[in-house]
């Protein structure tokens, strides 16, 4: 632990400490966000199926470290790279690909080229819907930026769970405990 440190100081001098944590967050994020975007996923579902969600939920896809990763960095990818093309593309691959999460916690079968490849056949004919769901949010995003997106904390959690209730609608199962 002391050697990374050292390491790390020695870095952050080299580099400049900010932009050196700024990367370092960014390598982080990508590196765990898959996993915790699946456990996510799988918390949301729980909420909206009024089913026992607590945050060790966040971490219940821990085994899955290597799919969840792949989903994450490869929808990133073909995001990124359908965005070269112009930015319409770009915004219409990242609707087509948001269901991944969804779909890896509720098929664990799947590798995340089956997920994303399900999301964009489950999207089919929704994009505009989602898209929509989202451009709703817009007022809420410009309160939050006026409070130094404190408001964000209330936000995303809100913004999210729609999305979940997204996707169980046009999932074909919208699953409550109280049907």
């Amino acid at each position: 632990l002391e050697d990374a440190l050292t390491v790390f100081t020695t870095l952050s001098r080299r580099f400049g400490s900010t932009t050196f944590s700024i990367g370092t967050l960014g390598l982080v994020e990508l590196v765990l966000g898959g996993v915790i975007q699946l456990g996510y996923a799988n918390y949301l579902l729980k909420q909206h199926d009024r089913q026992e969600a607590s945050i060790s939920d966040l971490f219940s896809e821990s085994e899955r470290f290597g799919q969840g990763f792949a989903q994450k960095f490869l929808r990133g990818l073909y995001c990124f790279l359908w965005g070269l093309l112009f930015v319409i593309p770009g915004v219409i691959a990242e609707l087509s690909y948001a269901m991944t999460p969804f779909l890896m916690v509720e098929h664990p079968e799947m590798t995340a080229s089956e997920a994303i490849s399900a999301s964009k056949d489950l999207m089919d004919g929704h994009k505009w819907e989602l898209f929509v769901l989202r451009l709703t949010f817009i007022g809420w995003h410009i309160v939050a930026a006026l409070t130094m997106n404190i408001g964000n904390l209330v936000l995303n959690p809100y913004r999210n769970t729609a999305e979940a209730a997204f996707y169980r609608e046009i999932s074909g199962h919208p699953r409550s405990a109280m049907d």
